[in-house]
């Protein structure tokens, strides 16, 4: 076959949705031909684009997720080759198989593409149909509809065919255990602002804490035979339901920590240099997500150990550590061990909502030991001007701190 313009049609009207079963039987043997693959790269390369310039917005978190459907076709289409015994070829592979992933290929990345599309504009609805609060607590759904989600209210969780998922009591929001449904991965995404903790319960009974600056986005329910994989930008303390048969892995930027069962802390705001991973209980494995097919360069973490994976050298440096310190602020509490003023300011910020402007450069340097509970944003400031004197203003949720000796 070699009408190339038809092919771009057909292939057209399966992104659309438009293709008759004839129609898309023709795609389908298309892609069985050897020279067929650069075509069909370069037909999804354009689709691609054209969604981009569109949508403005393709995440690594995308990425992820496209390739974990994709492995989760390819892994379906194999079971399916085993069990009904196929011929295998000369290669050791049965060539309906290889055609198997291919379309299979085709098809989730054409289901993908729609879905993106579809969250594209119907966000642009809801933006511009409702201005949400940039201090609220948001869920955005899986058809990419984005809720606020009031604290003191108890409702159900729903997907967008309708079906209960979940139920939020407060502050927590628990998604439904059992028996996995689903065949695809469908994802919410939690974003919790600055000044708000929350906590989730995953479909597989893991609880998750979640600090004020954070977004979490994982999958409703978990899918039998797969990894149960989330991703994080910020701050969340994870206690596992342990499961020998489906670890857990954390993305969090260029790595991933995985684990079968245990309790761990992982720290990743994009402002900061670190990404860091301290264990409580238990024992994870951290590697660079793109090197999860190279066992050499897992690293095992043990309990009361930091992993600090340096974003710039792209490198994990492990030390022992007080566990306390990185974990205290999921019980309402700021800790603070020998920390410079610097790193205690960008903890105040997320925890009080907060800009910190500090004109006086020596107090930034300056080493401190503290507690915080339940003491407000003028008490803890004050509890620091006792120490080191300064003077401080507070203005538009700014505060301002300069050099009480220039007048």
């Amino acid at each position: 076959m070699d009408d190339h313009n038809n092919i771009e049609q057909l292939f057209q009207k399966f992104i659309d949705n438009t293709i008759t079963k004839k129609e898309y039987d023709i795609l389908m043997d298309f892609i069985k031909y050897p020279n067929s693959q650069e075509k069909i790269k370069e037909m999804m390369d354009i689709h691609w684009k054209g969604i981009v310039a569109s949508a403005k917005k393709k995440t690594s978190e995308d990425e992820e997720i496209l390739f974990e459907l994709i492995m989760s076709r390819v892994d379906e289409i194999e079971k399916t080759e085993e069990q009904q015994n196929r011929p295998k070829s000369i290669w050791g592979v049965a060539p309906n198989f290889l055609y198997g992933i291919a379309a299979s290929i085709i098809v989730v990345i054409g289901l993908f593409y729609g879905y993106q599309n579809d969250m594209f504009f119907k966000e642009q609805v809801s933006s511009s149909s409702m201005e949400l609060d940039p201090n609220a607590i948001t869920l955005k759904l899986d058809n990419g509809n984005v809720e606020v989600v009031s604290v003191d209210q108890q409702r159900n969780i729903s997907d967008v065919r309708g079906n209960v998922v979940g139920y939020q009591n407060g502050k927590q929001i628990s998604y439904n255990t059992g028996q996995p449904t689903l065949k695809e991965l469908v994802y919410n995404e939690l974003t919790v602002p600055y000044g708000e903790k929350f906590d989730l319960v995953l479909s597989d009974g893991t609880k998750v804490k979640v600090n004020s600056g954070t977004v979490i986005k994982y999958p409703v329910q978990f899918i039998s035979g797969e990894k149960r994989k989330v991703f994080v930008k910020g701050e969340a303390y994870f206690d596992v339901t342990e499961d020998i048969a489906h670890p857990f892995v954390v993305n969090a930027n260029d790595i991933n920590v995985e684990v079968l069962g245990t309790e761990f802390n992982v720290s990743s705001y994009p402002e900061d240099h670190n990404i860091n991973t301290v264990l409580v209980e238990g024992s994870v494995k951290i590697y660079n997500k793109y090197k999860e097919q190279i066992p050499e360069s897992h690293i095992m973490l043990t309990p009361g150990n930091m992993a600090a994976w340096d974003k710039s050298k792209k490198k994990i440096e492990v030390k022992p550590v007080d566990i306390e310190i990185y974990t205290a602020w999921k019980d309402g509490v700021l800790l603070f061990k020998k920390s410079s003023f610097g790193n205690i300011r960008k903890k105040l910020e997320r925890y009080y909502d907060i800009t910190i402007e500090n004109k006086y450069g020596f107090l930034e340097s300056q080493v401190y030991t503290a507690t915080f509970d339940n003491e407000s944003l003028e008490e803890v400031v004050e509890a620091f001007k006792e120490d080191t004197p300064f003077e401080y203003s507070i203005e538009n949720d700014k505060l301002i701190i300069t050099d009480s000796s220039i007048k």
